[in-house]
């Protein structure tokens, strides 16, 4: 191996500094590369897992010598004490040296298919806990390049774990052939059902949905991460009825570069001649509620159906947090008028919609007396025009979102003691 260094005096083997020419020639064979990402993604989990051990041990011990350490706990006490914690910290060992593995779980049912791979409800065996178990077949990341994308929901999911708006992660586990993430269940079901079943929803449940969701957004950017996929589909209802967002496996990292030139291509080749401007408002919401009994779960197709994407997304270019506030103007949209935005009776007029925003982007209005309840506040409108809009004219932070007046008298920061709309009726844990 030639000695190629940096200016800093180091080799960068990622940057195929050092090799000679039939080192490369090795490098760039797709197999080579394959069992190298395979490589990665073990030592990655690996050692993410054990430092992660490592730094909660170091954590409970400092709480622990904290309590102990009290004036008022005697000699004995302490003794009783410091025995029920390497009790507590000998059980975890144990379960860390028992391996998960897919038979560790009893599978109750599938509730859920993506483009790579599946979501199970199941149960822990030994714990008897109900999880969400997301099974993801390796070679099927590795050929849609997602392997990045599924690192970083792991890396959310276990960052979660002091949010009550993010779904948690619980186990994360690997065989041969496939990743496994067990996600706390959340029993109450989807926002697109919500939707599903209530058509539109009053502006006080709108606005009580909505602000959770802007409060869901924020703990993620608080971690540093923007999501840029947000529908309905992410928000989960817990038991109590209250919101938790889901699926971050776009979040943070680039989008695979083939998806944005993809996106890029649709937008660019969307034809204005697709534009149906003259459509009434309940002709709109006809339409969308057609598609979504022809296929209930369309918007899971990215290409298919961007209805909630920033146009900085779609077009490529670079784009910041707020993106995710275009997004939660969109549903905010379709929770007041039944239909979202820039959805088209066809995906050609979907992607004309979007090219053209600005033009596209209308006040919903009913004529007939008997509809005229459906019509929206000014300051919904207002809300609405603050979150879809250009990005240098866009909501950038939940502060400003806050200073919208139709979020005026939200308890923002105690929406989880406020009583929701809808509350679940469940007949089991599951």
């Amino acid at each position: 191996m030639s000695d190629v260094r940096g200016d800093n005096g180091l080799v960068s083997w990622r940057k195929g500094q050092g090799f000679r020419a039939w080192e490369s020639a090795i490098l760039a064979n797709p197999e080579v590369q394959r069992k190298a990402n395979v490589a990665q993604l073990y030592f990655y989990d690996h050692y993410f897992d054990l430092l992660t051990y490592l730094n909660g041990r170091k954590k409970r011990l400092a709480l622990f010598r904290e309590s102990a350490t009290r004036p008022e706990v005697d000699p004995a006490q302490a003794g009783m004490e410091w025995r029920s914690y390497c009790g507590r910290e000998r059980a975890l060992l144990r379960k860390r040296r028992t391996k998960l593995k897919l038979d560790s779980f009893h599978i109750i049912v599938q509730v859920g298919q993506g483009g790579y791979g599946e979501v199970y409800l199941a149960r822990h065996k030994l714990s008897k806990e109900v999880v969400a178990l997301k099974k993801m077949k390796k070679k099927t990341l590795l050929k849609m390049d997602e392997v990045r994308h599924v690192l970083t929901e792991r890396d959310i999911l276990t960052a979660t774990s002091k949010s009550d708006w993010l779904v948690k992660l619980l186990y994360a586990f690997q065989d041969p052939d496939y990743i496994y993430l067990a996600m706390e269940f959340v029993p109450g079901g989807d926002v697109r059902t919500l939707l599903n079943n209530s058509g539109v929803l009053k502006e006080e449940h709108a606005k009580f949905y909505a602000t959770e969701m802007f409060v869901a957004v924020d703990s993620l950017h608080r971690l540093g991460y923007i999501h840029r996929d947000l529908k309905p589909e992410n928000f989960l209802i817990d038991r109590s009825g209250h919101i938790k967002l889901t699926d971050f496996g776009l979040a943070a990292g680039a989008i695979n570069p083939g998806k944005i030139q993809s996106l890029k291509h649709r937008l660019d080749e969307a034809k204005d001649e697709n534009l149906q401007l003259g459509r009434s408002t309940v002709e709109m919401k006809t339409i969308y509620k057609t598609l979504r009994l022809q296929e209930p779960r369309y918007a899971d197709s990215i290409v298919g159906s961007p209805d909630y994407m920033a146009i900085e997304v779609l077009r490529g270019q670079s784009y910041s947090f707020s993106v995710d506030y275009w997004s939660l103007g969109c549903i905010l949209f379709e929770f007041l008028s039944g239909y979202a935005p820039f959805a088209g009776s066809s995906p050609e007029e979907t992607w004309a919609n979007l090219k053209n925003w600005a033009r596209v982007l209308r006040r919903p209005h009913y004529d007939k007396p008997e509809d005229q309840i459906f019509n929206l506040s000014d300051e919904a409108w207002l809300a609405i025009v603050g979150l879809i809009n250009a990005k240098e004219k866009r909501c950038s932070s939940l502060d400003h979102v806050q200073r919208l007046a139709f979020f005026a008298h939200m308890q923002w920061d105690n929406m989880r003691r406020v009583v929701p709309p809808f509350i679940p009726s469940l007949d089991s844990e599951i």
